[in-house]
């Protein structure tokens, strides 16, 4: 009795703390995960540039060029290098002497070796860079090269904010007509319902069912094609934002709520194209090809460095360098090396020349881009203005087509109306909402390019 007494514990001990195990570990895989799951329009942008691998390697670029910096200005720092060499002579090399030198008879020679059978010798040589114009040069264009970076980074960025902006605006877009789409479909059904019981009553003919059916399916298919749109506008989202493509999230943002939040302050704001940051992206690469045609003419001046050379030299008949009682011999070298350019066949003032041609077309590029730039924010205001107007002007369409619709529709209960002017006000409501879905699109699309236009990115 006691044993199974004791074994019903243990079960239940055991199930007790299995179950906690479970728990625990649910618990522990719903922690895993702790990123944000629904985002506005700015965090969706916000966690974009944090978490898009393009903008990461556009960062990567920016670190790679303060690396570039340093070893650029480590060129022109004492290099240090040590070194050992060790040679065993297995059959020393034999010189014939003549023996007259040792009383011997002229005209003939002894054999005599030299040298001794293990030779050693350790050497430490520092250099020093002591003038060049080319280094000077090339430290103001890798500085000049991380500022590139970082104004490659900041325009990627704003393309980043753009793209992600744009999704999600298709995201608005495809639910809001999904929502449109499911009412108006609900509306018809119904009416397709009445208009059936009609028919079988006698009070309507089968066309008129027809009518009805034709409407119910051409919604259908819109709302199926909204759906699909949601589907994958959401998809593209969460790939720009770097959050994985399996993953979900809502968007709280609403086409209505974005759209009441725009004033006429973009229309106002004042434009200065060097503060915008293509401008500045091409400013900065007119530097660089200036610094290149400046360092191609500093290849004309001389360049001076110094080395110290220090080695200890050993020569055993054995191998016993560790010995300390053995003798190493020292030999230390101070020396200058000065290299002075003379004569290169043209080849550096042809370079000179190549870069000269270079900064011009860049210099010709900032110019252009700054009209370009004049011109495409005057457009974008343009686009901005006639955007809100046509937005308006479906806003008053969509209240007038639901008007018709609702007194067609209780028209149309009352027998007054065939069910092709049913028919034709429902499409007619149909095609009002996705007007004016569309021009709220439209109306932030232009928000969105008078904002790149003018740099707010």
């Amino acid at each position: 009795m006691k044993r199974k007494m004791k074994y019903k514990m243990n079960k239940h001990t055991l199930l007790v703390l299995t179950l906690c195990f479970l728990f625990a570990g649910y618990g522990n895989a719903q922690s895993t995960d702790n990123r944000k799951s629904s985002f506005t329009l700015e965090e969706a942008q916000e966690f974009a540039i944090e978490n898009n691998l393009n903008i990461e390697n556009a960062r990567l670029d920016v670190e790679s060029a303060v690396q570039r910096v340093r070893e650029n200005a480590a060129m022109g720092l004492p290099q240090i290098n040590a070194g050992a060499q060790y040679t065993n002579n297995l059959q020393l090399m034999t010189q014939l002497i003549p023996a007259e030198f040792f009383q011997g008879e002229p005209g003939t020679y002894i054999p005599v070796k030299f040298g001794t059978q293990h030779n050693a010798t350790a050497n430490v040589i520092a250099n020093q860079l002591l003038f060049s114009g080319p280094y000077i040069v090339g430290l103001q264009a890798a500085s000049t090269y991380k500022e590139l970076t970082k104004k490659s980074l900041r325009k990627q960025e704003a393309d980043m904010r753009e793209a992600v902006a744009q999704s999600y605006y298709s995201i608005l877009l495809a639910e809001a007509g999904k929502d449109a789409f499911e009412k108006n479909l609900k509306t018809m059904r119904t009416r397709l319902d009445e208009t059936k019981a009609m028919y079988e009553t006698g009070f309507l003919e089968e066309t008129d069912v027809d009518q009805i059916q034709i409407a119910v399916s051409t919604l259908e298919n819109e709302f199926i094609a909204a759906s699909q749109l949601a589907e994958m506008s959401y998809r593209f989202l969460v790939y720009r934002m770097g959050y994985g493509l399996d993953s979900n999230i809502v968007i709280t943002d609403s086409l209505k709520g974005i759209i009441a939040g725009l004033t006429d302050e973009l229309l106002q704001q004042d434009f200065n194209v060097t503060n915008h940051y293509d401008y500045k992206l091409v400013d900065t690469q007119e530097k660089l090809a200036y610094l290149q045609v400046k360092m191609n003419k500093f290849e004309y001046m001389p360049t001076l460095s110094a080395y110290f050379n220090h080695q200890q030299m050993a020569m055993r008949n054995s191998f016993n360098f560790t010995d300390m009682d053995e003798q190493w011999y020292p030999a230390t070298m101070l020396g200058f090396n000065l290299d002075i350019p003379i004569f290169a066949s043209g080849m550096r003032r042809a370079k000179i020349g190549q870069s000269r041609i270079e900064h011009e077309k860049t210099k010709n590029t900032k110019k252009d881009l700054s009209i370009g730039l004049e011109l495409q924010v005057s457009q974008a205001r343009i686009n901005f203005r006639t955007a809100y107007q046509r937005y308006l002007n479906e806003r008053s369409n969509i209240e007038l087509s639901q008007k018709i619709f609702d007194r067609t529709t209780i028209k149309y209960q009352s027998g007054v109306v065939s069910s092709l002017e049913m028919t034709i006000a429902t499409e007619q409501l149909t095609g009002s909402q996705t007007g004016f879905i569309s021009t709220m699109v439209d109306l932030l699309t232009a928000k969105l390019e008078l904002d790149k236009s003018l740099g707010n990115l």
